[in-house]
């Protein structure tokens, strides 16, 4: 009836993607067994097995779902072998389906490639144990993927049920250099509070949103070595910054983080079209369970907004919770994307007209320096390069300064967003910032800054 499922993120994302789930539970009115738990790199939750279906179709901030099958203590490769053979693999997977094991271990005495070769070895044994059959490896496309996990003695094996992994939207046709992860786009439009706002545009009568500043207590001190400047810079900033659908990313690039957030205004699952999952080679759901599956797809197709929809409840959350004026029969594209370059633009277009988002989103080439705001309040968001080398961080010094030089003069009012893996490049901006999160982008360590323009 239930089953234990682990569902990965990038690092610095394990939180939003509790709530995510949390969300996605209650829109399909799908009970969990239990809380779901941040683990590193991923979020743990037990939950019934048509669940696995709705994790792969809603979710934005994940990569895969994991469903566990195995565990047991271990310390030698012979204990891997002696746990696992007894499990019956037919359950799971058929004979005739291909597999691979993917490891990781922590373990000293253990490596990771010594663990993938005994966990092959356990699975192929036992078929050949209870079928005289043993099924084949392949590297290169599998059907069913093992995944193992070996820390401190515990060896959790788990059965992906996704396949191509949920962060590969389809909607990426032209690349730049270097883009950016959809689930980590995702993950961070989620830390500035724009899903809540995406949610409260679902209601024909939407209300004033907020994003609630943390307190001096949650901000992290080690940020700042002036405490007195800080306190001073806590008590000036709004208790509480008002949401608007107003979105810039002045430095777009291949378009990731203004396309995903225009699929959290309509309110678009990026998988829902998709019907090629790994847990399709699996026998692990029951006719019963199967029979669920596609009235999850309904129920979160029949959230989706059309683009009329979405046009009228944003003129009235401008008029009614904003008390701005606005001509009704106006449309403007709530969403402006610029960049200097030519080709990077191109490539942004292409992809959102790809998923679908184009009529959300205005592009023009410009520099950082052209931007202006001609609203009291909204949302900027920004990836600009990081530099490798010395040489290179000290030439984009003064191109973080003009960002921040931009900011403090053209957008007051507005909440601005900067995802930078260089603490010195951070500081070339000239303004503190005023919330501070930790996140991998690819294997980098960067810091989501918030700024507060007052």
């Amino acid at each position: 009836m239930n089953a234990t499922f682990f569902v990965s993120t990038v690092h610095g994302l394990e939180e939003e993607l509790c709530a995510e789930i949390e969300a996605l539970a209650e829109e399909c009115n799908i009970r969990l067994c239990d809380t779901p738990r941040a683990e590193s790199a991923g979020v743990e939750v037990r939950a019934p097995w048509s669940f696995c279906y709705a994790l792969n179709l809603g979710l934005r901030c994940a990569s895969r779902v994991l469903v566990e099958v195995a565990q047991a203590e271990v310390k030698t490769l012979s204990d891997v072998h002696s746990s696992l053979i007894g499990v019956d693999w037919s359950e799971f997977f058929s004979v005739d389906k291909t597999f691979i094991v993917n490891s990781s271990s922590s373990d000293k005495t253990i490596s990771s490639s010594a663990l993938n070769l005994k966990i092959k070895d356990a699975i192929a044994d036992s078929f050949s144990n209870r079928t005289n059959r043993r099924p084949n490896i392949d590297k290169n496309d599998p059907l069913v993927r093992v995944m193992a996990r070996l820390h401190r003695g515990l060896l959790i094996v788990s059965l992906d049920t996704t396949g191509i992994p949920l962060s590969v939207r389809g909607y990426r046709v032209s690349n730049q250099a270097a883009p950016m992860n959809e689930l980590l786009a995702a993950g961070l439009l989620r830390m500035t509070g724009w899903h809540n706002l995406c949610r409260e545009l679902q209601s024909e009568t939407p209300k004033r949103v907020t994003f609630t500043r943390v307190s001096e207590a949650q901000t992290d001190k080690k940020s700042s070595d002036d405490y007195d400047s800080r306190q001073s810079l806590q008590r000036r900033i709004p208790g509480e910054i008002v949401l608007s659908p107003d979105f810039i990313d002045p430095m777009c690039g291949s378009g990731t983080l203004a396309i995903e957030a225009a699929l959290m205004l309509l309110n678009r699952r990026p998988q829902l079209q998709r019907d090629n999952f790994a847990f399709e080679q699996l026998n692990l759901f029951s006719e019963n369970t199967k029979r669920k599956f596609e009235p999850i797809r309904r129920a979160l197709r029949g959230h989706e907004l059309s683009l009329m929809q979405l046009f009228l409840r944003m003129n009235k959350y401008h008029t009614d919770a904003l008390g701005r004026e606005i001509d009704p029969h106006q449309v403007v594209s709530p969403i402006l994307c610029f960049d200097q370059d030519r080709r990077a633009l191109s490539a942004a277009q292409e992809n959102a007209e790809a998923a679908g988002v184009s009529r959300l989103i205005r592009f023009e080439q410009r520099s950082i320096e052209k931007l202006k705001v001609g609203t009291q309040e909204g949302l900027i968001v920004m990836n600009p390069p990081y530099g490798v080398r010395m040489g290179e961080v000290e030439s984009l010094k003064h191109d973080y300064k003009k960002i921040g030089d931009t900011l403090k003069q053209n957008c007051r009012g507005w909440q601005a967003w900067i995802l930078t893996e260089n603490e010195s490049l951070a500081r070339s901006v000239g303004l503190r910032a005023t919330r501070r999160k930790k996140v991998f982008n690819g294997g980098l360590e960067c810091l989501w800054l918030q700024y507060v323009l007052f």
